[in-house]
């Protein structure tokens, strides 16, 4: 019995593995369709992220990048045609003119920022680099960062005080500070206060037995499959969407607000159920469900040992 359990989780592993494939197949950005806004705009990120990081090394090669200035110009090129510019576009086109003003040729450099001068207008304020001096580090030391870390704890029942929406996505623009591969942000959270979605929602996760029913704030974590383009990428929504929610997990604790991570570890048929009871992007992959509160003045919590140091690092040399 204990061997066909563990050939039937084998199956249903492959079946998950399908279903996966399936979606990236379906939703990821692997055509590159310029005609499609959000696909354009994460492909503008991954473009123009290069040539920042080009222009930020100390030692770079004057011909870094060159090629890329051609296929990000392409990508403007389909914004305009469209006349629907995204913000990735304007921050696209702001680049390029850093970008094309360190070009020091034959007159490249001056013809790319005369076709990109009538979009001036357009182009945003961010993109490109700036000078980051050390001592905006050394402000951002905490005085006392184990008391920070050590202090956060998954709590499962919350104060009645409610969370205003201004400190909620106070916390999420902090955890959008969280890297993401390209600077591609695929990152999308809903947030749920209506008490019968939140049911809905919890019914489909087995880990909130007991304390389910008190949840008032429950936010979905997802990733936007259309940022990822190729094979080598069919992973990388749950990598950054784990990122992302850990940021915004401390991001939370930083402002008094606890919270509980509630996994989303389930099958196709329990994902679809989820889809079909919730008005979820079909293009966007759940990564996590947290609920969120403020504690209450006295708080029971899990002591969650933490694993001795040596059993999760390793020194190679």
């Amino acid at each position: 019995m204990g061997r066909l359990k563990s050939v039937g989780r084998l199956v249903l592993c492959l079946l998950g593995t399908c279903y996966d494939f399936l979606r990236f197949a379906c939703y990821a950005g692997w055509r590159l369709d310029m005609s499609d806004k959000r696909e354009r705009n994460y492909a503008a990120a991954r473009i123009y992220h290069s040539l920042e990081k080009s222009l930020s090394l100390t030692d770079r090669d004057p011909a870094s990048g060159r090629s890329n200035t051609l296929l990000l110009k392409g990508v403007v090129d389909k914004a305009s045609e469209a006349n629907d510019f995204g913000y990735q576009d304007r921050v696209a086109i702001n680049v390029l003119r850093q970008f094309s003003a360190q070009i020091k040729d034959d007159g490249e450099g001056a013809r790319l920022n005369r076709e990109l001068e009538e979009l001036e207008k357009i182009a945003a304020k961010e993109g490109g680099i700036f000078e980051f001096d050390e001592s905006a580090y050394k402000d951002a030391i905490l005085p006392d960062p184990e008391s920070f870390f050590l202090s956060r704890f998954s709590l499962r029942e919350f104060s009645p005080r409610s969370i205003d929406d201004q400190t909620l996505q106070r916390a999420i623009k902090m955890a959008m500070k969280s890297p993401s591969v390209c600077n591609r942000q695929a990152w999308h959270v809903y947030d749920i206060d209506d008490p019968l979605l939140i049911e809905k929602a919890l019914t489909l996760q087995s880990g909130n037995r007991g304390f389910g029913h008190k949840i008032s704030k429950l936010l979905i974590i997802t990733s936007d499959l259309k940022a990822f383009f190729s094979s080598k990428e069919r992973y990388q929504h749950w990598i950054d969407g784990g990122l992302f929610s850990m940021s915004l997990i401390l991001a939370f604790h930083s402002l008094g607000i606890s919270s509980c991570c509630l996994n989303w570890s389930q099958g196709a048929s329990a994902d679809i159920k989820l889809r079909r009871a919730l008005p979820i992007k079909p293009e966007h992959s759940v990564i996590m469900m947290l609920t969120i509160g403020y504690p209450n003045v006295a708080n029971k919590v899990c002591q969650s040992p933490r694993r001795p140091l040596e059993e999760i690092y390793t020194k190679l040399s």
